[in-house]
């Protein structure tokens, strides 16, 4: 009996999701944590020699990574760590493009908050959902770049090179993209296949600054706690203190930024003081996030802060008491020129008939700040449905993975162009 080709090319559908679904969900059983990547390189490396290309594996040096201007800290000193770069080489006289991914995931946090096991893959067949950390961030865009690679090894050549990059610490240092870029697996524009579904792209993103703030007091017994000067209590009030005034910010905002009601913020992240027993504590310390859009530059945030603090110590009277240090990530805003790689996108969705995409900025931070340092257009388009990415019950809507791929399948053809012998 002979297959007609709609029932074919249903059932070679069905067999691709079947296929993709079984790799995220292993991918998914890898716990992939910050520094402790190295099942999940070893398994997406062997993937990729099993379609036919050769993974370069870009370890995470941490003398080199030192030395580099745009390394940011903390630089990690564990063994073995290693981003994964691939280049599959066009017939010439086409523009190359990058895919970047990363391998990594934040932490799981307590099980009980789970629904289904963290590290399951739990494949809800009703619903067509997969549960587990990485889910929707960024394992099913791993998936989906290691599709896409497929795809290219058996479909007709393009024009430009298409670059891969699967990486370590996106969203954090950005140290695993740039150590790519540093071994020369540039292109000419790149896609990051993280943090938006299918009807939303990211053009530019906020710039970012973190800092620790330090509060010297003087000890007392808590009797008489008057006689001292309580670092916890004071460190409190300041933080309140920086998040009025970098909210005040908000009160006059640039389009496009005026689309959200709060892009400058200041994040508390932690606040530390431990007295002496039966005495007030003596000192006390501070983490803070300070997210803020154009046009504020580091600067002018550094400014601000420096300023929070100088009039809060005049006001209480604590003059040289509070000091603070940058100790972590910071960031300009970003914004690479990618109107060409915006109206491919837009013209490849409208070829699919897919929804229109919204191309618009982002509070969030990724790696778009390297390919830009390197000026490289950037978009970050995919990996589709995803919910909870970050939270407890992350999960991802299996039907996006084909769909997804087919996406950038077209897209890589329209942007590359396809080899007139093919």
């Amino acid at each position: 009996m002979t297959l007609s080709p709609s029932i074919e090319a249903s059932e070679a559908a069905h067999a691709s999701l079947l296929r993709q679904s079984e790799l995220l969900a292993e991918l998914i059983r890898i716990p992939s944590i910050i520094e402790h990547e190295h099942a999940i390189v070893e398994r997406v490396a062997e993937h990729i020699r099993t379609l036919g290309y050769t993974p370069t594996l870009i370890p995470h040096d941490p003398a080199r990574l030192t030395a580099h201007p745009l390394a940011q800290s903390p630089i990690s000193t564990r063994e073995g760590r290693a981003s994964i770069a691939v280049r599959i080489q066009g017939a010439g006289r086409g523009p190359s493009l990058a895919i970047n991914t990363h391998l990594d995931t934040v932490p799981a946090g307590p099980e009980t908050s789970w629904t289904h096991p963290p590290f399951s893959g739990f494949i809800d067949e009703e619903r067509g959902v997969i549960h587990g950390r990485g889910a929707m961030d960024d394992k099913a865009g791993v998936t989906i770049a290691l599709s896409l690679m497929e795809l290219l090894s058996r479909r007709p050549p393009l024009r430009g090179d298409v670059v891969f990059h699967f990486v370590l610490e996106d969203e954090t240092t950005g140290n695993g993209t740039l150590l790519c870029l540093e071994n020369g697996f540039t292109a000419d524009a790149a896609l990051i296949i993280d943090g938006t579904r299918p009807d939303k792209a990211i053009d530019r993103h906020a710039g970012h600054l973190q800092l620790d703030v330090r509060v010297q007091g003087s000890p007392a017994s808590i009797s008489v706690a008057h006689m001292g000067v309580n670092a916890a209590e004071i460190l409190a009030e300041f933080a309140l203190e920086l998040r009025a005034a970098v909210r005040s910010c908000n009160q006059s905002l640039q389009t496009p930024w005026d689309r959200f009601p709060s892009p400058f913020q200041c994040v508390t992240q932690a606040l530390r003081a431990v007295g002496e027993p039966l005495t007030v504590p003596e000192n006390a310390e501070g983490t803070f996030w300070i997210t803020f859009p154009p046009p504020a530059a580091l600067d002018d945030m550094r400014a601000l802060v420096a300023r929070t603090i100088r009039e809060f110590s005049q006001a209480q009277g604590l003059q040289g008491r509070i000091t603070h240090i940058e100790n972590g990530f910071c960031s300009e805003p970003v914004h690479t020129n990618a109107s060409a790689l915006s109206a491919a996108l837009l013209e490849t969705a409208e070829r699919l008939q897919m929804p229109p995409i919204d191309i618009s900025p982002s509070t969030g931070l990724s790696d778009m700040r390297l390919f830009g340092a390197f000026d490289i257009p950037c978009l970050l388009y995919g990996p589709g449905t995803g919910y909870n990415p970050h939270r407890a019950d992350e999960c991802y809507h299996l039907s996006d993975l084909p769909r997804m791929t087919a996406f950038y399948h077209a897209f890589a053809q329209r942007w590359c162009g396809i080899a007139e012998n093919g």
